[in-house]
């Protein structure tokens, strides 16, 4: 007599596990960015700690996308398809008012290198890239 068995399911994969698959990719593409650094001898500038984490926002378009600073790099993904990290080449401050504006130059090598410039808003503690003000990044609040 042949006894019944029950399959298993597999766990579903929740955006939260996705998340978190992206955020390790990142920290790996973002490690092996700081070794590369270190070895060709072109130090990466510090990023601030108002910036340092992952940044998300909900409008259209941007819902799987996360931006995301370390103390010197920065990482953009889409998703857990595309992740692109570099190391954080020179970093300009202005003070304008209750917000500061950062623009930061980032690449693997100078020859390569890209900017991004957007506001810290500090009462709100939020990130508007210069170019789309509509577009509002908060801070990940990261799960223990």
């Amino acid at each position: 007599m042949r006894e019944a068995t029950t399959a298993t399911a597999s766990p579903v994969d929740t955006g939260s596990d996705r998340r978190t698959r992206v955020l390790l990719a990142v920290a790996c593409v973002m490690l092996a960015g700081l070794i590369y650094a270190v070895v060709v001898r072109d130090e990466a500038v510090p990023c601030p700690n108002e910036l340092i984490g992952a940044w998300e926002t909900s409008a259209k378009g941007y819902e799987d996308g996360m931006l995301v600073f370390t103390k010197t790099g920065v990482a953009f993904s889409v998703g857990a398809e595309h992740v692109d990290a570099q190391a954080v080449r020179r970093l300009e401050v202005v003070p304008d008012g209750s917000r500061t504006l950062y623009t930061v130059i980032y690449g693997d090598s100078r020859r390569d290198e890209q900017t991004l410039s957007f506001y810290y808003h500090t009462k709100e503690q939020t990130l508007t890239f210069k170019n789309q003000s509509h577009l509002v990044w908060t801070r990940k609040a990261m799960q223990s």
